[in-house]
């Protein structure tokens, strides 16, 4: 069996354990990125989406800078640098960056190439922790090579889910099935004609007439559609259940078509339209919460909480995909924000563990502000930040002390 060490393990290579591992690289620790697909950027590139979330204020103005400085106002930068054409726009109450998916992934690969201190594993999963006495001791990963396993004086999870922390003995939180959030699938349509400019309202109204006739599933009444950024495209977000099963992408798949033949038939846009991709896989929106050493509520956000040990700011609604209702939004004051603490982001009962991303320390209905892109972002550094001080110092900052750059 192989063995490796390294300083900091980060396992996930979406958006937080991109920045996690830079983070920390750039505070001279030597790190390993490990992810299990074969690509970087988790449901940033793997969503097809098109809008970074959660970066912003929202006030009168248009932002000039995202709330959170360091590498998610780097990000940015570089992300407008490859589009200057794609600015900041207005949907909704919210403020909301356009960006490319591939774009994404260019920045994170130039800015991981530029640290020598990284070591990135892709296609390699953690499948087992060894702790003892509150301590992760070594980390068993799986690659196409076989099985190796890696020693770390830190450990953070970046895996969306929780998946080390929960293999590790920490204690999280999981709603059933039944009352958990909405998960979707993204269908990329071109050959849409005969626009009238209402295909957003149309969609869902005849998704919901599909429901009703019992040609689509329940959970697809609430399926969006917007416009892509060329003539004759648009992506459907398509809702589906929580439930986690092992044919559930293939799944998800033929319903993609059978909306589209549907589609087709009752709108007109539709009549020649075709898929030119969807999601890889259906994606979660609510999964393990990590228990750490405070858990943010719906009051801290709705009340735009301030900590003393703040690390993240943010000012996302909380954005839940309901069963019943659909999705529905509660909106942070106007021109405020909330902070997520540190405690967040520590697990209970394990020193050198930490979280970042949508498997942080909140409540089920906190977690429909935390789990954006632009907070996770944020969160990914500030562990890093925290990591590599915990490295160094053999303990984490004080509560009343900052590890941000975020002043």
């Amino acid at each position: 069996m192989k063995r490796l060490s390294c300083d900091l393990l980060v396992v996930g290579g979406g958006v937080a354990g991109v920045c996690a591992a830079i983070a920390a690289s750039r505070s001279g620790v030597r790190t390993t990125l490990v992810e299990r697909r074969a690509f970087l950027g988790g449901t940033g590139y793997v969503g097809m989406f098109h809008y970074l979330c959660g970066l912003y204020l929202n006030g009168e103005t248009i932002p000039v800078k995202p709330l959170n400085s360091g590498l998610t106002q780097e990000i940015v930068g570089l992300l407008r640098n490859k589009t200057p054409e794609k600015s900041v726009q207005k949907i909704g109450q919210v403020y909301v960056l356009p960006y490319n998916t591939n774009d994404l992934q260019d920045v994170f690969k130039d800015l991981l190439d530029a640290e020598h201190g990284i070591t990135v594993l892709l296609n390699t999963a953690a499948t087992a922790i060894k702790a003892e006495n509150g301590n992760i001791r070594n980390v068993s990963l799986e690659d196409p090579g076989g099985t190796l396993t890696i020693t770390a004086t830190m450990v953070i999870d970046c895996t969306g889910n929780g998946d080390v922390a929960a293999m590790a003995g920490a204690p999280f939180e999981l709603s059933p099935v039944d009352e958990r959030q909405l998960a979707g699938f993204s269908i990329q349509v071109c050959g849409l004609v005969h626009d009238d400019g209402l295909l957003s309202i149309k969609v869902p109204y005849w998704c919901a007439q599909a429901v009703e006739r019992g040609i689509l599933l329940p959970a697809m009444k609430f399926t969006t559609f917007s416009y892509g950024s060329s003539p004759g495209e648009g992506l459907i977000k398509m809702s589906l259940d929580g439930e986690d099963t092992p044919d559930r992408d293939e799944r998800a798949r033929k319903y993609a078509h059978d909306l589209l033949v549907f589609l087709g038939q009752f709108v007109p846009a539709f009549t020649h339209a075709r898929i030119a991709g969807t999601s890889h896989n259906v994606l979660d929106r609510e999964g393990r919460r990590i228990t750490g050493d405070y858990i943010l509520t719906e009051e801290d956000i709705l009340t735009a909480r301030k900590f003393p040990d703040a690390i993240v700011k943010n000012a996302w609604p909380i954005e839940l995909w309901d069963r019943s209702k659909g999705t529905t939004y509660t909106y942070v004051q106007r021109g405020d924000y909330y902070e997520i603490p540190f405690g967040c982001i520590t697990v209970k009962g394990i020193s050198n563990l930490l979280t970042a991303g949508r498997c942080i320390s909140v409540s089920p209905a906190a977690l429909g502000s935390t789990r954006v892109m632009g907070t996770c972002m944020a969160l990914g550094e500030q562990a890093g930040l925290a990591a590599a001080l915990y490295i160094e110092d053999g303990e984490y900052p004080a509560p009343d002390k900052r590890i941000s750059w975020n002043e």
